[in-house]
């Protein structure tokens, strides 16, 4: 059993994205709901429930579907409120943002993933949050270094995080960590468990890292952005062309690569694999 999650997002919530978002204001405009119902049409296709980690201002912007999600079976997860990295926040920020969001889900969200995988040993302090706020999960370990983010050395499997230093292991922890998919190749850990690195990668070599985490009783962890999966999303230029290929390579074929992937493997939700190993709180 492995583990999709779809982030509900805009695309000028992307980090490489933000920085000139106000200058293409007029032509971002909130699409994250198309997004979405591509992603639904796809797990239906494979009956398949995932779990949604919303940003809070698109469900605030879109009243009834997290209602509905719940409704079809999904779960819903926090993906922070405007998506700002934790890095450029502090614990009564990330709390505020929580409760907020709580206001509009009610009290049965129980996973979180960081904005633009912003957990890490400086933002450590955001996991005595999560336990405070009655979270039972987290996902924003990427247990590999990239330019932007990432905690090489890490677990690559789910485990209990210490609150002191997220990428060491505390069977005491009253959280659960589950790190994004990764491969070792000799020395090298490479990520390929959703957003750029999916997009770069053939499906076959994500599919046979999936069979191979399998293989040794561990699921992979997968995601997918909603701007990557709408076809009519605008590009605009960016800053640099390092940002611009990072963003936008390889979208025209996220979804048909989606789809083969979903069919190589079963999927479910975070709740629904926690229930099935009998990990639920």
């Amino acid at each position: 059993m492995n583990i999709l999650s779809v982030d509900v997002e805009e695309l000028y919530h992307a980090e490489y994205v933000r920085e000139d978002a106000a200058r293409w204001a007029s032509r971002l405009r909130p699409r994250a709901i198309e997004g979405l119902k591509r992603a639904l049409d796809l797990l239906e296709e494979h009956k398949i429930e995932a779990t949604f980690f919303f940003v809070g201002e698109v469900a605030e912007g879109s009243p009834g579907v997290l209602e509905e999600l719940k409704e079809m079976g999904h779960e819903v997860g926090f993906h922070g409120y405007h998506h700002k990295p934790l890095w450029e926040m502090g614990p009564e920020e990330l709390r505020a943002e929580i409760r907020a969001f709580r206001r509009l889900v009610g009290p049965s969200c129980k996973g979180f993933r960081a904005p633009s995988f912003s957990l890490d040993r400086r933002t450590a302090w955001a996991l005595e949050v999560l336990v405070e706020e009655g979270f039972s999960y987290d996902s924003s370990v990427f247990p590999a270094k990239t330019p932007l983010y990432g905690l090489p050395g890490a677990p690559i499997r789910p485990y209990r995080p210490s609150l002191l230093d997220p990428g060491v292991e505390d069977e005491r922890s009253p959280l659960l960590e589950f790190p994004v998919m990764t491969i070792q190749l000799g020395p090298l850990r490479l990520p390929l468990g959703g957003g750029f690195y999916m997009r770069l990668a053939p499906a076959e070599v994500i599919i046979g890292a999936i069979r191979k985490l399998n293989h040794h009783g561990l699921p992979a962890v997968l995601y997918v952005h909603t701007w990557e999966l709408d076809p009519g999303m605008p590009r605009v230029p960016l800053a640099s062309p390092w940002r611009t290929f990072v963003t936008y390579y390889g979208l025209r074929g996220t979804v048909r690569k989606l789809r083969r992937i979903l069919s190589s493997a079963r999927f479910t939700s975070f709740r629904g694999f926690m229930e099935h190993e009998g990990l639920a709180p």
